[in-house]
C-alpha cells in the first residue's frame, strides 16, 4: 500500500514538474525578447547612425573602391543590432541598399538596373549582417535571461534566509515557553 502511494505521489511530481518547465519555457521566451529598449529612441539612433554612416562614407568616396559601397552602412546595423535588436538593423539594412548603390556605385546617382557583381554585393552584404544580428539577438536573449535567473535565484535565497530566520525565532520562542512552563 505504501508503495502506492509513493509511486503515485512521485507520478504527481513528474506531472508538476513537466507542467512547470512548460510554463518556465514560455514565460522565458516572453521575457526573452524584453532586453530591447522600447520607445522612439530605437528609431532617433538609427538615423543618426544611418546619417553618420552615409557622411563617412560620402567623405571616403574618392579613397574607398566601389565595392565597398556598403561597408559603413553593414557596420552600422551591426552596432544598431547589438543595441537595439535585429528587426531594426534588418530594417536599417533595407534602407541602406539602394542607398548605398544609387550613391556610392557606378554610375552615381542612378539606378539603370542591377548588375551581376551588384546583385553579389547585395548577397554578401545582406548575408553578413543578417547573420551577425541574428547571433546578437540569440546572445542578448541568453544573456537578458541569465540576469533575470540570477535575480530571481537572488531572491528565492533571501527569502530563504528570511524564513529561516523567522524559524528559528519561532523555535527559540517555543524552547523558551516550555522551560518556562517546566520551572513554573
Amino acid at each position: 500500500m505504501r508503495s502506492l502511494r509513493c509511486g503515485a505521489t512521485q507520478e504527481k511530481m513528474d506531472t508538476t514538474h513537466n507542467h512547470s518547465r512548460t510554463i518556465m519555457g514560455l514565460i522565458r521566451l516572453k521575457n526573452a525578447k524584453s532586453w530591447r529598449p522600447q520607445g522612439f529612441r530605437p528609431l532617433y539612433v538609427s538615423a543618426l547612425g544611418f546619417i553618420a554612416a552615409f557622411g563617412l562614407r560620402y567623405a571616403l568616396a574618392p579613397f574607398v573602391e566601389d565595392s565597398l559601397s556598403m561597408l559603413f552602412f553593414a557596420i552600422n546595423c551591426i552596432i544598431i543590432s547589438y543595441l537595439f535588436g535585429y528587426l531594426y538593423a534588418l530594417g536599417l539594412l533595407g534602407i541602406s541598399i539602394p542607398t548605398a548603390m544609387f550613391f556610392f556605385r557606378k554610375p552615381y546617382y542612378t539606378m539603370d538596373g542591377l548588375n551581376d557583381k551588384d546583385i553579389f554585393l547585395i548577397l554578401v552584404y545582406t548575408t553578413i549582417v543578417a547573420t551577425a544580428a541574428l547571433i546578437i539577438e540569440w546572445l542578448q536573449r541568453e544573456r537578458y535571461a541569465a540576469v533575470l535567473q540570477q535575480r530571481v535565484s537572488e531572491t528565492r535565497y533571501r527569502l530563504l534566509i528570511e524564513s529561516d530566520q523567522a524559524r528559528r525565532a519561532e523555535y527559540s520562542k517555543q524552547f523558551e515557553a516550555s522551560a518556562a512552563g517546566e520551572q513554573g
